[in-house]
């Protein structure tokens, strides 16, 4: 644990000190997030910042790009797999007790990667095809939620069971990995892929297709700290925009006062490893995550209203509508057992949001589970926060 985290602090100190030498580095704060969390008075999310190689463009007309990107944060996580077989609690809700019960991961991520651009279009704006390379690095900490035992009803969590008495850890961890030992891991991965960009992106009006596609593989070779990541990842994604309408502002290059926009991304995933852990694992669509299985289907169909843009094309207002799906199968993965899973989940709501100058923006969204996991809950599912980026 002690090494992990040596190792990890020289690499978050070290990136940032390039920034300041005399060698032309670019450094950006891309995103700070907040999750649902925030809604119930806890605020911490993550924030993304990026340090950009000064890098010629290797071929002319086309985009060269050399950059350490870091994301740190906190996010908010279910124990879905019993840890000693990795069957899904889902599947027996009799005698599992309470679960599955929410935790808490705090993480940092480092991503250190070249993209090269091929053959840039006048309709998109953009390369039509780039390829992409990186190195991965994620560590995490798990520990019990901020409101466990915060109240008389509140007396139990998910790794204790009061303080000082331990409910896990598991003897195995076959089902969470990245649980196992002191529940911190190190993992590292190596990834390569391709965009294909057809899509003219005005922000209020967008007409086209992207596709995309990348190959993420993590070997136990490969870890430097213990062994919680054995895998490898294969994730497609299509998506389609169509604007059926847009009224622009006269005398405004490229704003609008009010446009409509139908969008569709569909993304498939295959993952394969005895060891996957859970930030790797596919399967989310709004509010629902679907069970840890070989094969993954996602789909959202959205339609969008945006409002007028004021002063600026990128400061406005939208309303969007949203049905989300999914569809789970094949072999069941971190299980002590040969298990296949089938479980098709949904999702339908509603999104406003006001973005800010592409700086900031709040939002609300608002959502129905049509179709839970596993046979679970279905419900009303509201939350907001905010996001900011420079």
């Amino acid at each position: 644990m002690k090494s992990k985290k040596t190792f990890l602090m020289f690499l978050l100190l070290m990136f940032p000190l390039y920034g300041i030498l005399p060698i032309g580095f670019g450094y950006h704060i891309l995103e700070i997030r907040t999750t649902p969390e925030f809604s119930k008075g806890v605020f911490p999310s993550s924030l993304i910042y990026q340090f950009n190689f000064p890098v010629p463009d290797l071929i002319s007309g086309s985009k060269t790009e050399l950059a350490f990107r870091l994301d740190n944060g906190l996010e908010y996580r279910r124990l879905e797999q019993d840890p000693d077989t990795g069957e899904p609690y889902g599947m027996d809700p009799q005698g599992k007790g309470s679960f599955p019960r929410d935790y808490t991961v705090q993480f940092d991520e480092f991503n250190l990667f070249f993209a090269q651009g091929f053959v840039n279009t006048a309709f998109a704006g953009e390369d039509l095809v780039t390829l992409r390379l990186s190195i991965d690095g994620r560590f995490e900490n798990a520990f019990e939620r901020f409101s466990w035992m915060s109240s008389p009803e509140e007396t139990e969590g998910t790794f204790n069971i009061r303080p000082g008495a331990e409910r896990f850890p598991s003897s195995s961890w076959i089902g969470a990995p990245e649980l196992s030992g002191d529940r911190s891991a190190f993992m590292i991965s190596l990834s390569a892929g391709f965009e294909m960009n057809f899509l003219r992106n005005k922000i209020t009006r967008r007409d086209g297709l992207k596709l995309s596609m990348l190959a993420r593989y993590s070997p136990k070779q490969l870890q430097l700290f213990g062994v919680s990541a054995d895998y490898f990842a294969l994730k497609g994604s299509l998506e389609a925009s169509y604007t059926l309408f847009s009224v622009k502002q006269q005398g405004k290059r490229d704003t609008t006062w009010i446009s409509m926009v139908l969008d569709n991304s569909t993304s498939y995933s295959y993952i394969k490893g005895s060891m996957v852990p859970y930030f790797i694992q596919a399967g989310d669509i709004w509010e629902i995550r679907g069970p840890n299985t070989e094969h993954v289907i996602t789909n959202r169909s959205s339609l969008t209203l945006y409002g007028p843009q004021i002063n600026s094309y990128d400061c406005y207002p939208y309303v969007m509508a949203f049905f989300d799906a999914g569809y789970s199968f094949g072999k069941l993965l971190n299980s002590s057992k040969e298990v296949s899973l089938k479980d098709f989940y949904a999702a339908v709501g509603m999104r406003t949001e006001f973005v800010i100058f592409n700086i900031a923006s709040l939002y609300y969204e608002i959502g129905y589970v049509v179709a839970p996991v596993l046979n679970g809950q279905r419900g009303m599912i509201q939350s907001f926060g905010f996001s900011f980026g420079i």
